[in-house]
């Protein structure tokens, strides 16, 4: 089983057994009596539940006085199909994530076990491993007193309910002078991918070396700004100086050693954005290649001491065995999706992928090469073809889609969707075909709104 995340995850982010007709009703691990394996996380009057249905294909179930209680958290993930985690972020402070697990009896309960975690920006499924990472303070600093910056790691592993952090050196990891951080992993080939995120430069990185490492010394900063995740400190460079380059590193085991680190400069760096938060947009087919997609963010990075990228949403490939990207490869999705760039995007199955893309709206005329407004669009994406297709069919009117959930599900084929809108329908699952690129309503679910959709099987 497969539930598919912006990881890391999500991610994150195998196939399993999709309910094709009206007498299925029970799946092969439900029992009469279950309450269903297919998991919704649903709010409702600022209650979160963790809800159970016997099908996401149809049907109607309440999350009011239903399912078990949780806490708020900032991502759910779906570990294979056995664990459900609550990951929680607390705007830099530790946040308490917990677990829920299905009983031999069919019912899903919360574990008594919670975690408090570090600041993260990035998370995945890595082995027996829930991952996340962030930028982060060393104890190593200069002669100034200025902290050299590091990769910060949380492993929650699922069986052993244990959880340990590591650090390792992130100052000019990619060779460049700039410190980083990861954005969402993948596994293929018995390897481990990710897209690395050059971040700028520190006030450590940019006085070391006598200040050779810095390539632009017009961007150092001469007086502090921005914003919370975006706010700065004079000395340092506060983004990247290579706004059109991507960095993918391909490592032997979740150590996290000894990289193997590929660069192209044909799409920007590869990763979704809102915030502090970097959205997985690096996904292996059912073949072992790797896409590497990329927004196209650069384009964003307006100011001062900012570099600002010039290249539009697109997509390379790294193939499978290979250690290069496939210099044959490449597609502008810009051009393909009339003007718009990618925000998030997600494995369904074959070389199929899910998109999110932006889509102006009201801030159109704020948007920078075609990012900005909403983010109400979805479109499937074939790799090997490089054919594009909004999915509409099916789905609510554009104008009226408020959101799609975080961690879509996909299995036998399929993806599974949730989506809100402002029409006054409830929040239903949509299951959408990558081969038609349409859409069909699915389970619908009384609540505000719904985060995720998966599936647990019961745990021995």
């Amino acid at each position: 089983m497969k539930s598919t995340f912006k990881f890391l995850a999500v991610s994150a982010i195998g196939a399993g057994l999709l309910f094709t007709s009206c007498e299925d009703t029970h799946g092969p691990d439900v029992t009469p009596e279950s309450k269903g394996n297919y998991i919704v996380t649903a709010t409702v009057d600022d209650v979160n539940t963790v809800l159970q249905s016997v099908t996401i294909s149809e049907g109607e179930i309440s999350a009011r006085n239903s399912g078990v209680e949780a806490d708020g958290g900032t991502q759910w993930v779906f570990y294979k199909d056995k664990y459900l985690y609550n990951l929680q972020y607390n705007d830099g402070n530790a946040g308490g994530t917990s677990s829920f697990v299905m009983n031999t009896d069919g019912t899903v309960v919360l574990r008594p076990k919670t975690y408090n975690i570090t600041r993260f920006t990035t998370y995945g499924i890595v082995g027996d491993n829930i991952v996340t990472v962030s930028a982060v303070d060393t104890d190593t600093k200069d002669s100034s007193g200025n902290q050299a910056k590091g990769l910060g790691f949380n492993y929650l592993n699922v069986e052993a309910e244990n959880n340990r952090t590591a650090v390792i050196p992130g100052e000019n990891y990619l060779g460049n002078g700039e410190f980083v951080t990861f954005a969402g992993f993948a596994e293929a080939g018995g390897k481990i991918y990710t897209s690395v995120i050059s971040m700028g430069m520190s006030k450590f990185g940019v006085n070391a070396d006598g200040g050779s490492r810095v390539t632009y010394p017009e961007l150092i900063s001469t007086y502090a700004g921005g914003q919370g995740s975006g706010s700065f400190d004079i000395g340092v460079i506060p983004t990247t100086q290579f706004p059109d380059s991507a960095w993918v590193a391909i490592f032997d085991d979740s150590s996290f050693e000894n990289p193997k680190i590929l660069r192209t400069d044909r799409i920007g760096f590869a990763s979704g954005r809102m915030k502090s938060q970097y959205y997985q947009t690096i996904w292996p087919d059912d073949r072992g290649n790797v896409y590497v997609f990329s927004p196209g963010y650069g384009r964003n990075h307006t100011g001062d001491f900012k570099k600002t990228g010039t290249l539009p949403s697109g997509v390379v490939r790294i193939n499978a065995g290979a250690e290069e990207f496939d210099p044959a490869y490449y597609c502008n999705i810009e051009e393909l999706s009339g003007g718009f760039a990618l925000y998030k995007c997600w494995h369904i199955t074959d070389d199929y992928f899910l998109l999110q893309m932006y889509t102006g709206g009201t801030d159109a005329q704020n948007a920078i090469g075609g990012i900005g407004g909403g983010t109400n669009a979805i479109a499937v994406f074939k790799g090997s073809t490089m054919e594009f297709r909004y999915v509409t069919e099916g789905l609510p009117a554009q104008d009226s889609i408020t959101s799609f959930g975080n961690a879509p599900y996909a299995e036998d084929g399929f993806i599974y969707v949730p989506v809100v809108t402002n029409d006054g329908a409830q929040p239903a699952v949509y299951r959408i075909d990558p081969v038609s690129a349409t859409a069909a309503k699915g389970l619908v679910v009384t609540s505000d709104s719904i985060s995720s959709v998966g599936r647990l099987t019961p745990v021995q």
